[in-house]
């Protein structure tokens, strides 16, 4: 007898923080759906379900007719099913990774190298980049969602700057004082004074930026609006992800 070629899996979840809690969480309850022996912790986040090979979250099969125990032992016994394209560019790896994202908060940032630089990377520190793939992604919006991506207008970044002393102190009065000059000139000159503002920012220490923070945060408050998630230095962005006035962050769920 053929063994199956389609089988249940049960899948990885991972809890990232800033996941939806328990059983309110799409993830958790796909992963209930799916496997009888799931148990979903209603004090715990359930972020993203992994389907794929990935090091970090090899679907286990459910299915006792199959002698392997994983998808990634699965498709190495059986390569036909990636298809000969497929199975020679990628060395007998399935090549993407199908994710379910139940999202509260605002994502973390994150960087995505190309195909080159992720193979460089993951041969210097495997502990932080365990796939030497590149990233390219599509989203689906399964329920209401709102994406955001790239730098807002220059000229909001400098009068954020000018009217958040908070941070403008995180960016550096350097930085911040090229990105000014930045607006006379061409979009070389521009995106030079975008790089400068955002590494400053992003190399910020934790401790300057949760001070930082708490001031906005007071000062906010002070003015009758709310504040952001603690010790995030994403409250501070030059991103179209703070587009919305200050007064009206939301604790829970970032600009309303």
């Amino acid at each position: 007898m053929a063994a199956p070629r389609v089988f249940p899996l049960s899948c990885v979840v991972q809890q990232y923080a800033w996941g939806k809690m328990g059983s309110s969480s799409e993830v958790a309850q796909l992963l209930a759906s799916s496997d009888p022996l799931a148990r979903i912790s209603e004090d715990k986040p359930y972020a993203e379900l992994w389907m794929g090979t990935h090091p970090r979250g090899d679907a286990k099969i459910l299915d006792n007719r199959i002698i392997q125990k994983t998808l990634g032992q699965w498709i190495a016994e059986n390569q036909d099913c990636l298809g000969s394209k497929v199975k020679d560019t990628f060395n007998g790896n399935l090549p993407f990774l199908f994710k379910v994202l139940s999202v509260e908060t605002a994502l973390s940032i994150q960087a995505h190298p190309n195909k080159e630089l992720a193979e460089k990377l993951h041969l210097q520190a495997p502990q932080h980049y365990p796939d030497a793939n590149h990233k390219p992604e599509m989203a689906i919006a399964l329920t209401s969602f709102q994406g955001l991506c790239g730098f807002r207008p220059v000229e909001e970044i400098v009068t954020f700057l000018k009217k958040v002393p908070e941070f403008q102190f995180l960016v550096g009065d350097d930085a911040a004082t090229q990105l000014k000059q930045s607006m006379s000139h061409d979009s070389q000159a521009v995106a030079s004074a975008l790089q400068s503002c955002f590494s400053h920012l992003m190399k910020s220490e934790k401790k300057l930026v949760i001070e930082q923070l708490n001031l906005l945060v007071k000062r906010i408050s002070q003015q009758g609006g709310h504040g952001c998630m603690p010790g995030w230095v994403q409250c501070f962005s030059l991103g179209t992800g703070f587009s919305t006035p200050l007064s009206k962050w939301n604790t829970k769920r970032g600009p309303t």
